[in-house]
């Protein structure tokens, strides 16, 4: 199970932990990665869900640079264990619910340090080629997934179906808790006639994901 998200998103925060809530609740073993995902449309949803006027290319510009280091950064702290790469990208994305912060040095040394990162290891890993290397490995998953927008889910394996199954939107925990259990609501299904929220995947990705 694969979620791309928003690395300063809300909505992929909310939906990354009702996740985690339900992988804890569940008596099966799940296997699932959180991706960053950094497109026009990831800029876009910041800007308005900070009120930026969407012509302002100097903001749009800043909030690039932001979301790029975020999603770098995401990726160095994920290379000290997948738990605190999931603590590292949960703590930046509050911070950015409860106040109007910028993404910055100051708050990735504040991150680090909350989730208990090797500072001297992070601050190396977050500029690394090998860092940009596998970041643009997440991007060309989500491409060859034809994933465009966050949060998306994309799932595999699952009953009823010989191909994967990718849901946007997933802001819902009910439709969540469903879909992780196998059971995809017929509504969800009807919906996919009209509006494609719910699209199968025809082939398996063949990609060796790096490792955490």
């Amino acid at each position: 199970m694969y979620l791309f998200i928003n690395p300063l998103g809300a909505v992929c925060y909310q939906a990354e932990q009702d996740i985690l809530d339900l992988v804890a609740r569940s008596d099966k073993e799940i296997n699932f990665r959180f991706i960053p995902l950094l497109t026009l449309k990831t800029v876009t949803s910041v800007m308005k869900a900070r009120q930026i006027p969407l012509g302002d290319l100097q903001q749009r510009n800043n909030l690039s640079k932001e979301l790029y280091q975020a999603a770098l950064d995401c990726k160095a702290a994920l290379f000290q264990g997948k738990k605190k790469g999931r603590s590292y990208l949960l703590y930046i994305q509050q911070a950015f619910l409860n106040s109007p912060t910028s993404y910055d040095e100051t708050l990735a040394l504040k991150a680090a340090k909350a989730c208990k990162l090797d500072i001297a290891m992070f601050l190396e890993d977050r500029n690394a080629a090998f860092t940009e290397k596998q970041f643009q490995q997440d991007q060309q998953l989500a491409a060859k997934m034809h994933v465009t927008e966050h949060p998306t889910l994309v799932l595999y394996n699952l009953d009823g179906f010989d191909c994967g199954v990718a849901v946007t939107g997933c802001d819902s925990f009910d439709v969540l808790e469903s879909i992780i259990h196998g059971d995809i609501p017929r509504e969800l299904i009807l919906e996919h006639q009209t509006r494609k929220q719910l699209r199968p995947l025809k082939h398996k990705p063949h990609f060796n994901l790096p490792k955490a």
